[in-house]
């Protein structure tokens, strides 16, 4: 009962937040869309920043996992394009997932996100060791290669607009800017 308790409280967070975003989430409403009681809030996540990290770091977590087998594709361009693809798809497919990434107080555990993003960082750095694309800072992967990919995104969850015609057009541009100079 332990886990089914503390996933329908996970699973009214996004549906709350997808209605209204963050602010909508308190104890009273997860209680009422749960089902579960006040202290069931409690007992597994201690708070709504206790609710907030542990669905931010499962979100995120998601997310690298939906893009990270893009890195498989065969060369550095190709797998820069997949990545692109498939996080846009990610979004698509997730929008509450999303809109809570983009809109959720960073409350998540750096070490979360940072191990979740592990793989993806450790492909960019061997691939810019190789010369297969420009070194760019660790830290600045992702407003560079992602954020093209991000603003469409967040475009896409607020006003509705065809991101999946975007995708190509998107890739172009992070493209561009991780491509090797010279």
């Amino acid at each position: 009962m332990r886990s089914t308790s503390r996933r329908a409280v996970l699973d009214a967070a996004l549906a709350l937040v997808a209605g209204g975003g963050p602010e909508a989430v308190t104890i009273s409403a997860l209680t009422a869309r749960s089902g579960v009681s006040n202290g069931s809030v409690y007992h597994h996540f201690g708070s709504r920043a206790g609710l907030f990290a542990v669905l931010y770091g499962e979100s995120f977590a998601h997310c690298m996992a939906a893009l990270t087998p893009a890195l498989e594709v065969e060369g550095a361009e190709g797998a820069v394009r997949a990545v692109v693809a498939r996080y846009l798809e990610w979004v698509v497919g997730n929008p509450g997932r999303a809109r809570f990434l983009y809109a959720a107080p960073h409350s998540a555990d750096p070490a979360v996100k940072l191990g979740a993003f592990e793989p993806v960082a450790r492909w960019f750095a061997a691939r810019m060791a190789a010369g297969e694309l420009r070194a760019v800072p660790l830290w600045a992967l992702d407003p560079v290669v992602m954020g093209p990919a991000h603003e469409c995104a967040r475009r896409y969850l607020a006003h509705g607009f065809d991101l999946e015609s975007s995708t190509r057009l998107v890739a172009d541009a992070v493209w561009a800017a991780v491509a090797p100079v010279g």
